[in-house]
């Protein structure tokens, strides 16, 4: 047998937000993808100079990974999409 229980919970955990919360927020959120994107420049920039000064390497690094998740998706794909032997031959 459950057995309800009623806790003590104060009006204040259900007020509406304020517009000076909203606003603290959306700043907060501004500043998130700001900082998301110089990051992404950042990478970007060091990609290049890597790129740059070490072509072979770079070329050579990224034909492995691609025959890598290449042969990895052909092999989960095969391995998904084979014909299933049935139990019972209902």
């Amino acid at each position: 047998m459950a057995t309800a229980v009623q806790g003590e919970c104060s009006a204040e955990s259900f007020k509406w937000p304020t517009r000076d919360a909203m606003e603290e927020n959306l700043r907060a959120a501004r500043r998130v993808v700001t900082t998301a994107r110089h990051t992404a420049e950042d990478l970007a920039a060091d990609t290049v100079s890597k790129v740059r000064s070490h072509p072979l390497r770079s070329v050579g690094a990224a034909m492995m990974a691609g025959a890598f998740v290449g042969s990895a998706v052909g092999l989960f794909a095969g391995w998904f999409m084979r014909p299933r032997r049935r139990r019972w031959g209902w």
